[in-house]
């Protein structure tokens, strides 16, 4: 990365502390998306979508939509119709992120496809998942059930859920459902917590990141669960793919 870009990328991630967010980015698209469930391919075909489109619409738009749904694991045909099996489709994605399955792209979905946010189906297989390393308290170990039931939920800068996060609204989530009340943003988070050291890491501890502008809640195994960005979800990733500042334990 030239001088020039990582001090760009720098000043951005200053202007985008206020709530604990970071500013990085996204993962490049791949150049082909196959048939295959990937995110960005979905976020991608999404983006070429401008307006509502329901039962008999036709045209490149209504197959930007096809092609999204299917890369987020609601398979249809890419015919460039909205028939009845792209109708079922938008219904079953809607019903899958819990919002009203009218069978119609509407504002509310379209922006759920634009983040990426993929299907329930795929976050609740996630949702079982518990750590191999044994949580400091049953307060931690239900923050991290907590976190792990987010998984695939989108990114909204200042959103502490239910339905999407910023990073520190994800870690005061987590939190809140174990009964416990944290600070709002990252720093607050990192400088108003006990601070424990990375040898002594215990799942349900907040890590911080980037100098501070970042959080993710620790799972164990050295993964962390996370909101990255506006063009990302929540998702689990190792703690070392990001620089690490230091770690608070809230209880």
């Amino acid at each position: 990365m030239s001088t020039i870009r990582t001090t760009a990328v720098a000043v951005a991630a200053t202007a985008a502390l206020g709530a604990g967010t970071f500013a990085t980015a996204a993962p490049a698209e791949a150049a082909v998306c196959s048939s295959r469930a990937n995110v960005y391919c979905s976020m991608s075909h999404a983006k070429k979508i401008s307006s509502n489109l329901g039962y008999g619409s036709r045209g490149s738009q209504v197959k930007s939509l096809q092609n999204a749904l299917t890369q987020v694991g609601f398979r249809v045909p890419a015919t460039g119709y909205f028939g009845t099996q792209t109708r079922a489709a938008v219904k079953s994605y809607q019903a899958s992120r819990g919002i009203a399955a009218t069978g119609t792209l509407d504002k509310r979905t379209l922006s759920y496809l634009r983040v990426g946010a993929g299907a329930k189906k795929t976050a609740a297989k996630k949702r079982t998942v518990t750590s191999s390393v044994t949580a400091s308290s049953s307060k931690a170990q239900r923050a991290v059930n907590f976190a792990h039931a987010q998984l695939g939920k989108p990114y909204v800068y200042g959103a502490t859920g239910p339905r999407a996060f910023d990073c520190s609204g994800l870690t005061g989530a987590a939190w809140r459902s174990a009964g416990v009340s944290i600070p709002r943003t990252s720093y607050a988070q990192y400088n108003g917590l006990r601070k424990v050291s990375k040898s002594n890491l215990q799942p349900g501890d907040i890590i911080s990141f980037y100098g501070g502008g970042h959080v993710g809640i620790y799972v164990g195994n050295g993964d962390v669960i996370h909101a990255p960005n506006s063009r990302s979800v929540v998702k689990k990733v190792k703690m070392n793919t990001m620089p690490y500042r230091g770690a608070v334990r809230p209880a």
